[in-house]
Formats: C-alpha cells, structure tokens, sequence
C-alpha cells in the first residue's frame, strides 16, 4: 500500500504541539503514513521534506557568510529584487541563490504598491516560529461557544547590550554622546536615506536602528500593548519573540510619537 501524505499542519490540530516536537518533526511540511500490519502504522517524514531538513542544517560555507554580511553592508535600494544580484560575482550569485533556497534570505514587501521586495536576512525568530498558536473549538454551549488554546514560546535569549550591532541585528546601543556623534558621522548617508534612524533616551542612551525593522516591528509592538491596555516589557517581547532590547527601541520610538506612554519602569500603556 502506497503511503499517504499528511501535512505537518494538519496533524498539529489533532495532537498537541509538544508531541510533535517530541518526535523531531518539524513544525511545517509533510509526513507519510504507511500501514505495516493490521492496526499498525509509521509516521515518517517524506523524502522531500528530508532532503529539505538536510539542506536547512548545512552550516553556512564562507562565500555565503560574506554574502549575508554584502547583505547588511549594502545601501537599501541596492537590496531591491533583481537589483542586489547585479553587485554579485560569479560565485557570490550562486552562494546567494543557495542561501535564498534555503530560506536564509528571504523578500519583505513593505509596500504592495511596489512588484518587488526587498532582500532581507530571514530572522532565526521567523525560522524557529518562535510563538505558535493552535486552537480548536468545542460544542457552543447555550450561553457561548468555548475556545481551547495552546501557545508556546521558544524564549530569545538577550546578549549583553554592547553585543547588539547594527550590521549583525539590525540595531544597536550607544552609552555616550561622543559614541553618538561618531556614530552619526559614519551613518550620516543612511540617516540622510531614511535607512537609519536614532533617538536619545531620558536614560542617556542613543538607540540605533535600522527604519526597515522598526516599521516591522512597531506594528506588532503597538498592536499587542493595545490588546493587554497595559504590560511589562519582559512579558510583551516575550509574546512577540523579539529581545527585550529591541522591544524597548520600537517603544521609545513610539513615545516619540505620542502613541505609548511608559507609566513606570519597564511598564508601558497604549493610548494612541
């Protein structure tokens, strides 16, 4: 009897989460059925989904390695599609579309206005689907219908603040004025692009960060802090799989613009 594909997906909403990830399954992609006696069955991932897995857990070579750090070095219209392969050799081209099979690389479309996206390094937050949410629903009973939700998070671990830089994270921390302004010399092209924006905090600190994962972010930020009214920071970066440092960038962004307040330490309310 030929196996029968089942979808990861699907069978996530029969099993809980746990179970699947107990077994080694990834949390996306396809699994086979096969029967091997009566009332005895092998779930096994698929051939595809196999050579898949393979290819993921590759470690990245050298020329892939220096075309993810082209990737965070270019000016970003250089990043557009169809553009950024241009600036490649021969052998950075093919180390690119090795990347991009891979889901390494990936293309953020901000704007649906434009046809083409930009090149983006996927984030290990998206890759690990850090925060995942099955549901499944009862009988409606007469007053209402109840809900059952699992949710899980992976936690993101927090380096030290000076580990953060804008080259590997898309985002920084600056202790002093002079630091600031040595900064902003070297940045003063992409500040003056609109790639690159900077804010001082009541704390003294100069937060960098690059203008395409803020509007990322922000977003999602604003969107779960109206939803609890109120929150902490640890809890809110939590939900959202994102270090507490870059939390805490698109928030003082958002007091900036009257959107959030920080009603003490750490403890944000909308009231956009």
């Amino acid at each position: 009897m030929s196996p029968i594909r089942v979808r990861i997906e699907e069978l996530s909403k029969i099993l809980p989460l746990d179970a699947i990830k107990q077994a080694g399954f990834p949390p996306k992609g396809e699994l086979e059925l096969t029967s091997l006696e009566s009332n005895t069955w092998l779930l096994s991932l698929s051939p595809a989904q196999t050579d898949l897995l393979a290819s993921q857990n590759t470690p990245i070579s050298p020329m892939q390695q220096k075309v993810l750090r082209l990737l965070k070095t270019h000016r970003l219209p250089d990043l557009i599609e169809g553009r950024f392969e241009r600036f490649l050799a021969d052998e950075e081209l093919k180390a690119f579309r090795e990347l991009v099979e891979r889901g390494k690389i990936i293309v953020i479309k901000s704007n649906p206005k434009f046809d083409k996206g930009i090149y983006r390094e996927a984030m290990s937050e998206e890759l690990r689907a850090a925060v995942q949410t099955h549901s499944s629903r009862t009988a409606p009973t007469a007053s209402a219908s109840v809900e059952k939700k699992i949710v899980t998070h992976t936690v993101v671990e927090e380096k030290p603040v000076e580990e953060y830089s804008l080259v590997n994270d898309g985002f920084m921390v600056l202790r002093n004025e002079g630091a600031a302004k040595a900064a902003s010399f070297d940045l003063q092209e992409r500040i003056r692009a609109g790639e690159v924006k900077g804010i001082k905090t009541f704390d003294g600190f100069y937060y960098i960060i690059e203008n395409s994962l803020l509007e990322k972010f922000t977003s999602p930020v604003l969107v779960a802090l109206k939803a609890k009214k109120r929150e902490e920071l640890a809890p809110l970066s939590l939900s959202l799989a994102i270090p507490p440092l870059l939390a805490r960038i698109v928030l003082e962004f958002a007091k900036e613009d009257g959107l959030v307040i920080e009603k003490q330490k750490n403890m944000f309310a909308y009231v956009g």
